[in-house]
């Protein structure tokens, strides 16, 4: 079994590339699955691994503990990227361990499509596509409306696309991204005043395309960067639209 594990931990990129070509090694077998299984509870404190497990949450300092599926919510959990149910010789695989937040770890759970081959982003071997695809539509009537959206490029095709696809629909980003972009938007109405009196609408405009930037260099997708590229574009809000912020909770 051993020769068997480590042939297994050799072929995981590959597994990455086309899970549908694979089959897990402990497929069949109950008494092998649940021996791979238990292995996990080796990385509990106290136990041999236990160092291991903290070697892979010190990876997420790079992101300042940011989980690197949603882009907001601090790191608190292991996801097995391959799930350990399907693949159970994964379960203690750093490569296959990645930390994350409490609440995508749950949403995302089992899934892997050996259908279709259609995996989630990986966040240690797959780059998130660096072309704007992330759009967020803001409407101002008797309040300010966001609503995020996904549009394809033609210079990303059409696999990589439905991939970012399923990532938010499984983890509920557009929703997610709302309720985080009113919090934003509301924690900065002092902000957004203060611009508009001293420098009216293009100062406004040049404070919301400066935000943009400063989102970017986290990503060209994430969602602020999104958030202010449109809000910047938007003449309604610039003009002091943005003052409805606050009369209605936003939709």
């Amino acid at each position: 079994m051993r020769t068997g594990i480590i042939d297994a931990y050799g072929n995981y990129e590959d597994v990455l590339r086309d899970i549908r070509r694979f089959t897990s090694l402990a497929h069949g077998s109950d008494v092998l699955t649940r021996a791979l299984l238990g292995n996990y509870a080796l990385l509990d404190r106290g136990r041999p691994l236990e160092d291991l497990r903290n070697s892979i949450f010190r990876t997420a300092l790079s992101r300042n503990s940011r989980c690197p599926l949603c882009e907001r919510a601090q790191v608190c959990a292991l996801d097995h990227f391959l799930p350990k149910n399907h693949f159970p010789e994964y379960s203690i695989l750093a490569d296959n361990l990645i930390p994350v937040c409490e609440r995508c770890n749950r949403l995302k759970g089992d899934e892997c499509d050996r259908v279709d081959g259609l995996l989630m982003f990986h966040a240690y071997f797959d780059e998130f596509p660096d072309i704007e695809i992330l759009f967020a539509d803001i409407n101002v009537d008797n309040t300010v409306s966001i609503r995020y959206y996904l549009h394809p490029s033609g210079k990303i095709d059409n696999f990589t696309f439905e991939r970012v696809e399923k990532q938010f629909k499984i983890l509920g980003l557009f929703d997610f991204y709302q309720m985080e972009a009113v919090a934003e938007l509301t924690d900065q109405v002092d902000l957004y005043d203060e611009t508009y009196e001293s420098f009216g609408d293009s100062g406004l405009r040049s404070t919301l395309s400066a935000l943009a930037r400063g989102a970017e260099r986290t990503g060209i997708n994430h969602w602020k960067a999104a958030l202010y590229r449109a809000l910047s574009r938007n003449t309604e809000f610039c003009s002091g639209g943005y003052q409805k912020l606050l009369a209605t909770p936003m939709n």
